[in-house]
């Protein structure tokens, strides 16, 4: 019964996202590029959403060794602004009693550059999760938080940049996506896991930003004639990454080991991308003199593909973890993949989508003649979306409702119905 009144309030979401006015001429995406996805996205990392109105917002000031030497500084970022309405299990008072309205995301970006190839990169976000306003409330304080904060240099233009701060690991395709480009309001539950009054929390297997040293660029082999019959380059993005390997906004490393990524895609203009990448992180968790080491590392796979207004990506990710020192504490195996697809019209602006996402946390413990110690614990989502991307304004509304579908041991009735405005400058 609440499943059926909630599909039915999202159907009338779906209505009320599609209502806006639009223009009778769609705005010019190749004039008009997204500053997030300048921001955040890696080379060959394709877009999943049309891209926004851009105003010029170059400004010209004074550099700091001649006169003549000055910045080019680049000035954006978005505000996302929400509604989120989660189904309350009637045997657990913990889920489904937050319902209302979140700001997401407050970010503004802000990027440097002069003509020898050296800039930076600097974002803030002021919708960051701080702490809890009481020890027992799901509630918590928000903050402004650095998100990206790197210098970079490019001695060879696109075939080469050095980055050195704090920036996006390069690992998994769905993280490398810019927030302002997602198809969905949420990134995948294997991404992001179970979140505070969604469901039974569980740590999802995004590598998020790290501080470190990386290179990445881009190698275009030949052209080739595309389904418009414009010349699209046939190469391979790479990148690679040293980093501290304890997440982002942290003064130091935990301990005196390194974290390595590696990435690497074969792409096709920004028509078609095969990718992979691994890692490895060696962490110490805990307090003086307690300390105990655990190795973690990961692989992914993954092909997007952008074409007639039709986009599609499908990944798959894993991620083992391991206390070496404890011979009785099992190795966990996460495993996760989805698939995404969506079409964009080319009159209005409307967008529907869907997508499929499967998480096992613990699927594995890596030993032998033994029963599953964390059996009956996957979970598996269902996520119907509809967006409205207007042409001539930097504004976009999104409608998602994810359908959950839990094992045993984290079964709820917990779907969820998310809103979401969001306005780019």
């Amino acid at each position: 019964m609440m499943r059926t009144a909630c599909v039915t309030a999202f159907v009338a979401a779906l209505f009320l996202a599609a209502a806006p006015a639009v223009a009778d001429e769609p705005a010019d995406d190749a004039d008009n590029p997204d500053p997030a996805e300048e921001f955040e996205g890696p080379p060959g990392q394709l877009a999943f959403a049309e891209a926004f109105y851009d105003p010029d917002t170059d400004v010209k000031v004074l550099g700091n060794l001649e006169e003549e030497d000055r910045w080019t500084l680049h000035i954006g970022g978005y505000h996302r602004i929400g509604f989120t309405h989660i189904q309350a299990d009637e045997d657990h008072e913990l889920f489904g009693r937050n319902d209302g309205f979140a700001l997401s995301d407050a970010r503004l970006s802000l990027r440097g550059q002069m003509d020898n190839g050296l800039g930076f990169i600097t974002t803030l976000d002021a919708g960051a999760r701080l702490m809890r306003t009481t020890p027992d409330s799901p509630v918590e304080e928000l903050a402004v938080r650095l998100t990206d904060a790197y210098v970079y240099y490019a001695p060879l233009d696109h075939f080469l940049e050095f980055n050195l701060g704090q920036f996006k690991a390069p690992f998994d395709a769905e993280d490398l996506i810019s927030t302002a480009d997602m198809l969905f309001i949420n990134r995948s539950v294997a991404n992001r896991g179970v979140q505070d009054v969604e469901g039974f929390n569980v740590a999802g297997m995004t590598q998020d930003r790290q501080i470190g040293l990386q290179a990445r660029g881009s190698v275009p082999f030949i052209d080739i004639a595309g389904p418009e019959g414009d010349d699209e380059p046939l190469g391979i993005s790479y990148a690679a990454a040293l980093t501290n390997g304890n997440g982002p906004n942290v003064s130091m490393n935990e301990n005196s080991r390194f974290a390595g990524y590696g990435r690497l895609a074969l792409t096709w203009g920004d028509i078609v991308s095969l990718g992979g990448a691994a890692f490895y992180n060696p962490r110490t968790f805990g307090d003086p003199p307690d300390m105990i080491d655990r190795n973690i590392s990961g692989w992914t796979a993954d092909v997007q593909a952008n074409l007639m207004g039709f986009s599609l990506l499908a990944n798959v990710v894993s991620e083992t973890r391991e206390v070496p020192e404890i011979e009785q504490d099992p190795e966990t195996t996460g495993l996760g993949y989805q698939v995404q697809v969506a079409y964009e019209e080319p009159f209005f602006g409307i967008q529907p989508a869907y997508r499929f996402a499967f998480y096992d946390p613990t699927e594995d413990h890596g030993g032998e003649g033994e029963d599953d110690l964390f059996e009956d614990d996957a979970l598996t989502y269902h996520t119907i979306g509809l967006n409205y991307n207007a042409r001539d304004y930097p504004l976009r509304l999104m409608a998602n409702y994810t359908l959950k579908f839990e094992e045993e041991a984290r079964q709820l009735d917990n779907d969820q119905l998310d809103l979401m405005l969001q306005l780019q400058w």
